[in-house]
């Protein structure tokens, strides 16, 4: 009988056989995290958390990480910077496009356009937490689901806007401003609370601004200058230029009241001007007329105004090559001047500023000697102006209260607030004068020494018709008065076009002894 043949046991592989069986291929993917504030990014532990779930995920389902996408936005609106990036990948993937790691619905798409641009692409979508797995492949149940999921986190996201609208509206109505503190406040909390609250640095400055247009001597391009020289800077510490300081003047926060949703609301807020005042900047601004050019036919046009009546100087051609200048309005100064000899005056008056190259190299070291007496100076002067144009301004508002009351009358009011403004304009242009004088500003103050010195030298080597701009520099008004030519000077020329004659005088070779460099210093502040 034969024996019954034994099974073959199966032969093993060799370990060199087994070496060479290749190992599964990693599928690409990319992963996607997002947090719906920065207030989530600064507190650290969202973003971390996503990624740290997604990748750990990748690792155990042989995924191959290609780049990881952080977006700290809202998911309410389409175009999330890092959203739109992955997209434009996917979609210029070439074959089978990687794979979508997400943490849950709500941290892939809120809305529905994104949706159906993710769906479009037919990408594979690992929601990690859900434990769901969305492809071609699915069935039409997971894919019903998972649309029901994306509805809700829209109704989400639209019931928070509609809540967080809600609360603005009754921080409206409730008195206090319900968004970003504008330049001269600061946000704060207080009992939980939003608020806003005086800037320490910036709200003085601010009032200024509106104190300063109400004079009718400022305009925007000069408080965008002031704002400049003074330090004020807008909230993303941007300077301000004409449009913003504008937008400042505007602005009825500043006098307790605000817009919101197109309502106007009474504000409980800390208020930094009288709405008197905010009235009155707002129809100062209303009333603004725009300059007509300078005629530049002629060298003077424009710089001169008549000294009997006011009026404006007008030029005029005779003989096709004489040209005269006289009133506009023919009042009593019936004279009419030749531009020659108006050339001549103006050489005789900026021929003032002459000073030798010793005098000038004296007035530049005890300038700088006296930085920080100027210092000192000028801080107690600003105080002391800031304080009268805060005074005559609460004189104004309770003047006007008292007409408004009844208790003086109009004709009153009007004769003490002439006196007032007139005061206030003073005070104004005292303002403006220390803010152009500083510790930062005296190379500014030794350069126009220089300039003072070489202004009769450049002057008299120009033409007439070069000459405006740098009369301009020099002078603030010319009045012509029968054919004689007077002047005002800006400072600091006035005063140096009238200081002691002679080089060895008050302030000649030596300085002027100890004390009289000092005091024509103190002239010009």
């Amino acid at each position: 009988m034969p024996r019954p043949t034994r099974p073959k046991r199966p032969r093993r592989s060799s370990r060199k056989a087994r070496a060479a069986t290749p190992a599964p291929v990693r599928q690409p993917a990319v992963i996607y995290a997002r947090v719906s504030s920065r207030e989530q990014e600064r507190e650290g532990y969202s973003i971390p958390a996503q990624l740290d779930l997604l990748r750990a995920y990748a690792d155990k389902n042989n995924l191959d990480v290609l780049e990881e996408y952080v977006d700290v936005e809202t998911a309410k609106r389409t175009g999330r910077t890092n959203f739109t990036k992955m997209m434009s990948r996917l979609r210029k993937a070439k074959g089978t496009p990687p794979v979508v790691l997400v943490e849950k619905t709500d941290r892939l798409y809120r809305n529905l356009k994104d949706w159906i641009s993710v769906d479009a692409l037919k990408v594979a979508v690992h929601l990690v937490k859900e434990g769901v797995v969305l492809s071609e492949d699915s069935r039409s149940s997971e894919k019903f689901i998972h649309g029901i999921k994306v509805l809700m986190a829209k109704n989400y996201v639209d019931n928070l806007s509609e809540e967080v609208k809600k609360g603005l509206t009754q921080k409206a109505c409730d008195g206090h401003w319900p968004s970003a503190a504008p330049v001269g406040y600061v946000n704060r909390r207080e009992n939980g609370r939003g608020r806003i609250a005086l800037d320490p640095d910036k709200a003085m400055l601010i009032r200024s601004l509106f104190e300063l247009y109400d004079t009718g001597d400022w305009s925007l391009q000069k408080l965008s200058r002031y704002a400049k020289e003074v330090g004020l800077r807008g909230g993303r510490g941007g300077q301000l230029y004409a449009s913003s300081v504008r937008t400042i003047l505007r602005n009825p926060l500043y006098a307790g009241k605000f817009y919101w949703a197109d309502e106007l609301y009474e504000g409980k807020d800390p208020k930094l001007i009288s709405w008197e005042l905010f009235m009155r900047v707002q129809d100062r601004m209303d009333g603004n007329t725009v300059a007509r050019p300078r005629c530049r036919q002629f060298a003077y046009g424009g710089l001169i105004t008549c000294g009997h009546c006011g009026a404006a100087i007008t030029m005029e051609i005779k003989k096709e090559k004489y040209i005269y200048y006289r009133c506009s309005q023919l009042c009593e100064a019936k004279a009419y001047v030749r531009e020659e000899v108006i050339h001549r005056q103006y050489l005789e008056i900026v021929g003032k500023l002459q000073m030798s190259d010793a005098l000038a190299k004296t007035l530049g070291r005890h300038m700088r000697e006296q930085q920080g007496i100027i210092e000192d100076d000028i801080r107690a002067k600003m105080t002391a102006a800031h304080r009268r144009l805060d005074r005559l301004g609460r004189l104004i508002e309770a003047a006007y209260e008292d007409k408004l009351e009844g208790r003086i009358t109009a004709e009153f009011f009007q004769e003490k607030r002439e006196g007032w403004e007139r005061q206030r304009r003073e005070a104004a242009r005292d303002i403006e004068r220390l803010t152009r004088v500083s510790a930062k500003t005296m190379d500014q103050a030794v350069a126009l020494v220089e300039l003072s010195r070489r202004a009769y030298d450049v002057l008299s080597r120009r033409p007439p018709l070069e000459q405006a701009p740098m009369l301009e520099l020099l002078l603030s008004n010319s009045f012509l008065t029968g054919d004689r030519l007077t002047v005002e000077w800006r400072e600091p020329f006035g005063i140096l076009a009238s200081r002691p004659d002679g080089e060895g005088g008050e302030f000649g070779e030596n300085g002027g002894g100890e004390g009289g460099c000092t005091k024509w210093l103190d002239g010009c502040l």
